[in-house]
């Protein structure tokens, strides 16, 4: 047997987040065989063990060897564990076809599944087969026939893999107590009395491991709990109104029609604590995760500022503020905002009086929350009419931002982590007057507090009752003016440089986050974990 291996790096331990695609690599192994009986048959070239932590949709790596060390592949509350006495390479010991008697005695695939949490686990498991090694081989014609293929799993009887293409190749499910774990002996091997169909075919297959707890992913749980849109917040019950509400929206030029889910009125069941500390849930919105995969996820923002800042030192350009500097990872170079924020670091920041220290080692966000956060393309349009009755309405807003109409030039959308409310949010967030024109609030905040009807506006939106507070979106009139609610909620403009306004970050989290405990109340919080 001719085995290629490529080392890239050594790691007792493993431990993957949502990060691991880029901060890892891993060792890739490559297994060719000249099989008896003139069959040239590739088995199993890499054992990939994929551990999806919470029931998410994506795999954070697609293989990974065996290594001589003791080998813990960790994600969430699963730890998939290739122990001591492992083989450090994929043994094919039966590269010819064999009958299920001598299939049984070859050296099977061990793996432990411990669930590591404190709330119970379920998991399945299944045999898939890897296609960045088909791609990589170039081999998606010529693969070995999975009816030749034979499979068993502890003891269980021997099966035919095909006979299980119905059910995704799923081989085994279970659950697991916290702190307990189960270990699986794998065999497989080519069936005997295969014929010459085979010669020159290929197999590459990998072992994937789904899991989840036992808690339900906080969206779903939350939108059980949502009111539909045509329903009169008055006529409402206490218990309703405390939940989300539904809205609708038309497209617009960077979105097509979409439904979100916000929280609105005066106190809502919207708390959670995040990084340590209370933030609330604005609603649950379909995002584009800047890769064109759309999913439904939560957007907090943090109840407390940061502190107050300025949006930037010169434009009105997102991604070239210094807010986003400091507020996102990828800017540690940069000698002022250089992701202190993000990293919980120090250094240098814009302020009112110019560029002064920071110290963000306290209030940053710790690896924990960083973990919780997805990435998310924001759209960054904006407006230079907005104070009559004709442009003001809060769905205008909402069509402003995800529209293309930027100043000279500057970005329509952004790819990031962490960023500020919009306008609409806050719009969106009142409960005052009726449902068919509680939308008019946001018009009735811009032009001042005399307006019939602003009272009962303010009043009634948990997201104005803030300092004043910084959005994302540009006001286009000039290169330098942003969007900010003044102290108690009107909406003006202040030039970027103006050091005297609140940050309130704001994250879209990843859609696997689970509740884990809590009912949203200020007395108790919602608790997510992944």
């Amino acid at each position: 047997m001719l085995i290629k291996v490529r080392q890239f790096n050594k790691r007792k331990k493993i431990k993957i987040n949502g990060e691991i695609k880029k901060d890892y690599n891993f060792k890739e192994i490559s297994l060719t065989k000249m099989a008896k009986r003139q069959l040239l048959v590739t088995l199993l070239s890499i054992l990939g063990v994929t551990a999806i932590s919470l029931g998410s949709a994506y795999a954070v790596f697609t293989s990974i060897s065996k290594s001589a060390d003791y080998n813990v592949i960790k994600v969430g509350t699963l730890n998939i564990d290739f122990g001591e006495g492992s083989s450090n390479t994929i043994k094919l010991s039966g590269q010819y076809p064999m009958s299920d008697e001598e299939g049984v005695k070859l050296t099977p695939y061990t793996f432990t599944i411990e669930n590591t949490g404190t709330l119970p686990a379920n998991y399945e498991i299944f045999i898939q087969d890897d296609t960045d090694m088909i791609e990589q081989d170039n081999c998606a014609n010529n693969q070995l026939n999975k009816d030749y293929i034979r499979y068993k799993l502890d003891s269980g009887n021997p099966t035919n893999l095909s006979s299980i293409a119905g059910n995704n190749y799923k081989i085994a499910i279970g659950s697991l107590e916290p702190k307990e774990k189960v270990t699986y002996k794998l065999y497989i091997w080519i069936r005997e009395g295969v014929g010459n169909d085979v010669l020159n075919k290929h197999y590459h297959g990998k072992i994937i491991v789904n899991g989840t707890n036992g808690a339900e992913i906080a969206t779903n749980t939350l939108l059980a709990k949502a009111n539909s849109e045509d329903l009169d917040y008055a006529a409402a019950t206490s218990e309703q109104q405390k939940e989300m509400w539904k809205h609708t929206h038309p497209e617009t030029e960077q979105t097509e029609a979409l439904t979100d889910y916000r929280y609105i009125g005066k106190d809502p069941n919207n708390y959670v604590t995040f990084n340590n500390e209370t933030w609330r849930i604005i609603g649950i919105f379909t995002v584009d995760d800047g890769a064109g995969n759309k999913e439904e996820r939560l957007k907090i923002v943090r109840d407390e500022p940061i502190e107050m800042r300025p949006w930037n030192n010169s434009v009105n350009n997102w991604p070239d503020a210094s807010l986003n500097y400091l507020l996102n990872p990828g800017h540690e170079s940069e000698a002022v905002g250089g992701s202190l924020y993000w990293n919980s670091g120090s250094g240098s920041c814009y302020t009112a009086s110019g560029t002064n220290a920071c110290d963000f080692t306290e209030i940053g966000l710790k690896e924990d929350a960083r973990n919780l956060i997805g990435d998310t393309l924001w759209y960054l349009g904006g407006t230079a009419d907005y104070t009559s009755a004709s442009n003001g309405f809060t769905d205008l807003w909402y069509s402003y931002e995800r529209g293309t109409n930027v100043y000279n030039g500057n970005a329509t959308s952004w790819i990031g982590k962490v960023g500020l409310v919009y306008p609409s949010d806050v719009g969106y967030a009142t409960s005052g007057g009726s449902t068919t024109d509680r939308h008019a609030c946001l018009n009735k905040e811009l032009s001042g507090w005399a307006d019939n009807g602003y009272s009962d506006c303010i009043n009634n939106d948990w997201l104005l009752l803030k300092n004043a507070q910084w959005t994302i979106t540009p006001y286009l009139s000039n290169s330098t003016d942003v969007f900010y609610f003044v102290s108690p909620g009107r909406i003006v403009t202040s030039n970027v440089n103006f050091g005297y306004i609140s940050i309130y970050p704001v994250a879209f989290l990843k859609s696997n986050v689970v509740i884990v405990s809590g009912d949203g109340s200020a007395s108790n919080p919602y608790i997510l974990e992944i």
